[in-house]
């Protein structure tokens, strides 16, 4: 799935019928979001005195809401206009997701606001069969992993994220011959809905003045995509490149040693007669400031669709090296079987049936974890 059609920047229809239809009052804003919920069970997991999963609960109920208010306009010089805003469905101190307004026409489109940067936008997601369930940035993720103080990363990511959903400018240009491409500036990373292990803290409404220890400024990012159907036979591939500047810098071997930050990330997918197979990656260099620590995650998938049913099977890898555990490194192996029974357009019931597995490096001072772990619940767009 690209990651410019994730549900926190889907486009919601009635918005842009409502502005369209007044263009001479201006944007009316129409409503849209997503509603996901699911019951989680480890069914087993490691739980001995000390280790991760001790006195942890092996049953949870979860939800990801957002409601979203977007409109747009089309003036008579053809040129389209329009905003959104993002709320989060519940009571959070983060409440604004992402919010940004937007500039298209022939040329392309310009966003300014509160959004993914240029390689989030065009990565895909390894493939699931599910809405809210998969071995890649899952909207579920029941393991116990991060309890026992295992590190900074509960699930397994292919989207770089170096500038998250900090103010920022992004232009995407038009489709050439199946070819498209985007480019992103972030002055800071500082933003709403910071990813985890790059908090430092929110901003909210814009770019901070001063400079601050562990964070990245002069984000910049592009991607460049290739979609094209070859008879029945889909193949969508691409590349997207982010780098940016640390923004406190000390001598050699302290906090902020290290100059910048950069990534790369790639997708290959090929869809044919209901079947989809994609493998998807990403290497992050020097994401921890003190040590020019790295870390890559990579994956296959595979999903087959037929009537109102879809199911899939997939893997995803991460190597996490971290600041002071020299050449060692923690590496989370995640295998998921998901499934999605479509109730109707924008409405599923979704399941999935996993294995989770840690193995800590010596240097990093972490345990290792491993369980099987399932999930059952639905998905409702509006």
């Amino acid at each position: 799935m690209k990651g410019r059609l994730l549900g926190t920047t889907a486009i919601v229809a009635t918005g842009f019928a409502a502005g369209q239809a007044v263009a001479a009052q201006g944007v009316q804003l129409g409503l849209g979001g997503y509603y996901g919920a699911a019951a989680g069970l480890l069914l087993s997991q490691d739980d001995g005195n000390g280790d991760p999963g001790h006195n942890t609960r092996n049953v949870v109920f979860r939800q990801d809401v957002e409601v979203y208010f977007q409109g747009e306009t089309t003036l008579d010089n053809g040129l389209t206009v329009g905003a959104t805003i993002q709320l989060e469905g519940q009571q959070s101190d983060d409440q604004i997701d992402e919010v940004w307004a937007y500039f298209k026409g022939g040329w392309g489109e310009v966003e300014f606001g509160d959004d993914d940067d240029a390689t989030e936008q065009l990565q895909y997601l390894i493939p699931s069969a599910s809405n809210i369930f998969g071995v890649d940035t899952p909207s579920f993720e029941f393991a116990n992993n991060l309890p026992g103080g295992n590190g900074v990363f509960q699930t397994n990511t292919t989207l770089l994220r170096l500038s998250g959903d900090a103010t920022k400018v992004i232009y995407f240009s038009p489709t050439f011959a199946g070819f498209s491409f985007a480019a992103s500036y972030a002055p800071d990373r500082r933003g709403e809905d910071q990813y985890s292990g790059f908090v430092t803290a929110n901003n909210s409404g814009g770019t901070t003045f001063s400079n601050n220890g562990g964070d990245i400024q002069d984000v910049f990012a592009a991607a460049l995509n290739f979609e094209h159907d070859f008879n029945g036979v889909n193949l969508a591939t691409g590349v997207g490149f982010a780098e940016g500047q640390w923004e406190v810098k000390g001598p050699p071997g302290s906090a902020g040693s290290v100059d910048n930050a950069w990534g790369i990330d790639g997708h290959l997918f090929v869809t044919f007669s209901g079947f989809t197979f994609g493998t998807t990656g990403l290497y992050f260099d020097n994401w921890q400031s003190a040590s020019g620590a790295d870390y890559w995650v990579g994956g296959v998938g595979a999903t087959y669709n037929w009537d109102a049913w879809t199911i899939g099977l997939a893997w995803s890898h991460g190597d996490y090296e971290y600041a002071g555990s020299g050449s060692s490194s923690d590496t989370i192996d995640i295998v998921a079987f998901t499934g999605r029974y479509d109730l109707s357009a924008g409405i599923s019931l979704d399941a999935m049936v996993g294995r989770y597995v840690m193995d800590a490096g010596g240097g990093t001072g972490h345990q290792d974890y491993d369980a099987w772990e399932a999930g059952l619940g639905f998905y409702i767009g509006f």
